[in-house]
């Protein structure tokens, strides 16, 4: 494999396990030689420089964590300083300067006197990323930046690292399974699969359901472009349910389907339509109109033909005028399972029972 990386640019290096992306990551920061081919920074080769010039072009970060003692939150943040400071390891005043300053970038000011033992695995990441920061590298290389993290603190991670190299002009490599990170940060991806690149380029041109089906072999899954994840895909049985949705109404109760096994179709949905996305997915079939035109009686006789035999799930969706007739669907119904109040289903004339949590659909359908 050859790939480039410029400053301020952050690459992803995405793929599966045991395709080579951390003997990747360990031959760039030197710890494994080539068997063949190089690595370069600045022209030079990496195997080239000293431990302490390399130091002061690279930081490193990789997933294990050893032990810290009882070292606070700004002595492993100053441990960046190591290619600065003398052969005591004494930090002097621009140096202290420099590891605030680091602290300050990724909002961990506040932990540079607490136990590094003590944080959680979000504080450690920040503290981590401070520490790479104060070598003042051009290139920093992360292995797995968000795993073993929350929701907040991957969020706050995801955003810490695009900042850093938006405003400190540092080039990040980045390896990762989290095809969302790499969708909302990174310039470019690269995916590899048994030590060779299956493809590269701009995330949103390169993580397409195809490509990621090749590189993954996922066979009961489907990735979706739009939403940026893998879908779980329907039982392909015969259904046993009907869902008439929209405005993203629907997709919880499909995930939620798909994910307890019971088989089911929806429509009619228009195709610009979250829903619509989740159904091509999980649903065992899905009746589809063109975005912003009314629905067609071609569209609703397929979807009165999908709905013979079955309960007809109503997600409460709104109605509009491009999306009206489908209340003819919900009439015509043997039988209708709602999200809408009672009120409301007395107004719109459909007869239904009407349920307030996806539980309660299985005790009703089944």
């Amino acid at each position: 494999m050859t790939l480039e990386v410029q400053r301020g640019e952050i690459l992803g290096i995405l793929g599966p396990n045991g395709s080579g992306k951390s003997t990747l990551l360990k031959t760039l920061m030197g710890a494994l030689k080539p068997i063949d081919g190089a690595a370069y920074i600045d022209s030079l080769d990496v195997f080239s420089l000293k431990p302490g010039e390399l130091a002061k072009k690279m930081s490193v970060m990789l997933t294990e964590r050893s032990d810290a003692g009882f070292l606070t939150g700004f002595e492993i943040a100053g441990l960046g300083r190591y290619p600065y400071v003398d052969a005591f390891g004494r930090l002097r005043e621009d140096d202290e300067r420099v590891v605030m300053e680091c602290l300050r970038m990724v909002n961990a000011e506040h932990l540079a006197s607490k136990l590094f033992s003590e944080m959680s695995d979000g504080e450690k990441q920040k503290i981590l990323i401070a520490r790479a920061l104060a070598q003042e590298p051009e290139v920093i290389l992360m292995d797995e930046p968000t795993s073993f993290l929350d929701a907040r603190h991957k969020i706050e991670i995801m955003l810490l690292l695009r900042r850093i190299a938006n405003e400190k002009n540092v080039a990040i490599i980045l390896t990762t399974h989290d095809i969302e990170l790499a969708l909302r940060i990174c310039d470019r991806v690269v995916l590899v699969k048994e030590g060779r690149i299956v493809a590269e380029g701009i995330p949103e041109e390169v993580l397409t359901p195809d490509v990621l089906s090749e590189v993954y072999e996922v066979e009961n899954a489907r990735f979706e472009s739009e939403l940026g994840s893998f879908e779980v895909m329907g039982r392909s049985a015969e259904a046993k349910v009907h869902i008439v949705c929209g405005g993203g109404t629907g997709a919880n109760i499909m995930r939620f389907l798909a994910k307890k096994g019971v088989p089911f179709t929806a429509g009619v949905v228009h195709k610009n339509d979250v829903d619509y996305v989740v159904a091509r997915s999980t649903s065992c079939g899905v009746v589809g109109e063109a975005a912003y035109r009314s629905i067609s009686d071609e569209s609703l006789k397929a979807a009165l033909r999908l709905i013979e035999g079955k309960a007809v799930i109503d997600s409460g969706f709104p109605i509009g005028e491009i999306n009206r007739r489908n209340l003819e669907i919900l009439r015509l119904a043997e039988e209708v399972i709602s999200f809408r109040s009672r009120e409301e289903l007395q107004k719109l004339g459909i007869r239904s029972t009407s349920v307030r949590s996806l539980s309660e659909i299985l005790e009703v359908v089944f």
